[in-house]
This record gives C-alpha cells, structure tokens and sequence, in this order.
C-alpha cells in the first residue's frame, strides 16, 4: 500500500510540473543593445551600415531625413572618438548603471507578467542608444530618454545615468532626476507602456477623468513591478512621500471645496497634473503631480474593494467616474 501512495504521490506531482510547463508564458522578445554597436564601430562606414539596419533608430530616435540622414552616421562616430563622451559612455558600462544583461532580464521579465495579464498583446521591439543628450548634428537631430510604442520602445540611456552620472541631462531640475535614475528606467518604461493598454470615455476631459488614466498606469506599474519604490515611480522624496500619505485627507479636501473633480479647464487641470516641484495651490510642501498621486489612490482603493476584479478589467473599463465611487475613496489613508 505504501508503494502504491508513492506512486501516486509522484504521478500527481508530475502532472502538476507539467501543467506549469505547459502554461508557461513565452513571447516573442526582440532586445538589443544598439548603443554597444555604435560604441563598438570602427569607421564612419561601420556606424552608416549599423544606421542603415536600424532606421528605426536613424528615423525613430534622431529624426533623420532622407537630405541630413547621410551627416549622422558621421556626426555619431565623431561623438564616440570624443574622450568626455567615451568616459561617459564606459560609465554607463559599470555594474551600477546598465553594464551586463540586468537591464535586458528585467525588462523580459515585467513583458512577461504583461502578457500573462494581457493575453494576446504583441510584446514591443526594444533598442537602446547612447548619443550624449543628442549632441550630434547641432541640433539637427533629436534625442530624448524614451519613445515608447506599443510596437517598439527606444531608450536612451544617457539619460537614465541620475545623479552619479559624469554629465546630467539639460534642462532637468532636481526633482525630475530622481526619476531618471538607473534604478528608475524600468519602471519608467512599464508606466509609458501602459497608456496603450488603458482605456478611457473619450469625450470625459474633466480632472478626475485624467487622474485616474493616471492612477491606472501607476498601479499597472506596481503591479507588474511589485518591488519598485514610490520615489522611483512618482519621483517623490521620502519625505514628500510619508508626509503626503499622512495628509491625504486635507489634500483630498481641496480638491473638494474647489469643486476639482469635475473641472475641465486645461491650465487648472495642469497646476495639479503637471510636473512641477510642488503644488502650491495646496501648500509649500505639497509635491507636484499630486493629481497623479490621487489618481492612484482612487484606482487602488477601487482594487481593494473589488480584489476579484482583474488589472486588465480595471484598466479597459473606461468609465472613470463609476471607478471613481465605487472605489470608496474620500481621502482615507491606508489603515497599517
């Protein structure tokens, strides 16, 4: 009889292996370190024939035209003989920032768990590139730290170097560097991402509507990258962090007695969703992009009263304002 339990006892687990086995999520991953390629070319040739395999990146990322396409490849290769750009760049190489397969395992990694929520989704392209905050062409071609699609993403990683980087990218003030961090680029990705998989009413362009497009990126974000600190993801310091979860009530309360929910003034919307360093509509203290932060706080507490709902329903469901009551929320904070 003991024999026979452990006979059973192995073919159950055996079937349960290979249960997990077959629904093991697999996607269609396309990655590559373009920025090593371009530090690695030898020539102005070299760098043309690598532009001329990925005009997603000549076209995509720096904008080139058919008349100045010819100028960047040359203008690139120019940039890595430089020596301040090269030390930049080897920087970029170190374990801290973006050297190894890190970046790459992290990012297969949180397009997995999106297609395991999103069934079906065509996982994006990815490249990244190294080109100095675009100091090629005098301006003639562009730069930026990310161009995000549903079907390819570009991310420049001389922009993610944060505060240790040798160089800073112009025109950051210090409270968006802490979301340009090396530690930040993940998530930064996975929150852009998002807003191809959210759906809203179309013709709602009333402040609520917009801080819960917001709120349901972040907690997309969090969910599919559990782990990622708050500072990273909503560019708060500790700080503006603990001190905004203690007065979530009085922020709560202004937007209230002001009537906010529902007003759709595009320069009012901005004072509480754009980055700024504070919204001192509120108080000195208070930090920018608080409508944000409050969007989230709705759709998470939408989730906590409805746990069996799935992130993809919440996310699609384009009724913000039913999202909005149903969530509960009137600026309670989290009960430790």
């Amino acid at each position: 009889m003991k024999i026979l339990y452990a006979v059973l006892f192995s073919l159950l687990l055996w079937s349960c292996s290979s249960e997990k086995e077959a629904t093991a999520i697999t996607i269609e991953w396309d990655f590559q370190r373009i920025d090593r390629e371009m530090a690695s070319a030898k020539s102005e040739a070299e760098m043309a024939t690598l532009l001329s395999k990925h005009p997603e990146i000549s076209v995509g990322y720096f904008g080139a035209t058919p008349s100045n396409a010819p100028y960047l490849a040359q203008d690139l290769f120019r940039l890595y003989a430089n020596p301040d750009l090269r030390k930049f760049y080897d920087q970029s190489q170190e374990a801290g920032f973006f050297g190894g397969d890190a970046l790459e395992k992290e990012l297969k990694e949180a397009f997995t768990k999106i297609q395991q929520e999103f069934p079906g989704v065509k996982t994006p392209k990815i490249r990244t590139v190294f080109s100095g905050f675009g100091g090629v062409g005098g301006g003639e071609f562009t730069a930026q730290n990310l161009v995000v699609s549903d079907s390819l993403i570009i991310v420049g990683l001389d922009y993610f170097m944060g505060s240790k980087g040798l160089y800073k990218a112009p025109n950051v003030y210090e409270y968006q560097l802490r979301k340009l961090e090396p530690q930040a680029l993940v998530a930064q990705i996975i929150l852009q991402y998002s807003a191809y998989l959210i759906k809203q009413t179309d013709n709602d362009v009333s402040l609520l509507s917009d801080m819960i497009w917001y709120g349901k990126g972040y907690v997309f974000t969090k969910t599919i990258l559990p782990s990622v600190p708050d500072s990273l993801l909503f560019g708060y310091t500790q700080q503006e962090i603990a001190e905004t979860n203690a007065f979530q009530k009085e922020v709560w309360e202004h937007f209230i007695d002001r009537k906010l929910l529902f007003n759709t003034d595009k320069a009012i919307k901005s004072k509480y969703l754009d980055e700024r360093p504070k919204t001192t509509e509120i108080g000195p203290a208070c930090p920018g992009g608080i409508g944000r932060w409050l969007g989230w706080r709705i759709v998470d507490s939408y989730w906590k009263q409805k746990p069996k709902t799935t992130l993809a329903k919440i996310l699609t469901d384009p009724e913000a304002n039913r999202l909005f009551l149903d969530s509960g929320y009137r600026g309670e904070a989290d009960k430790k």
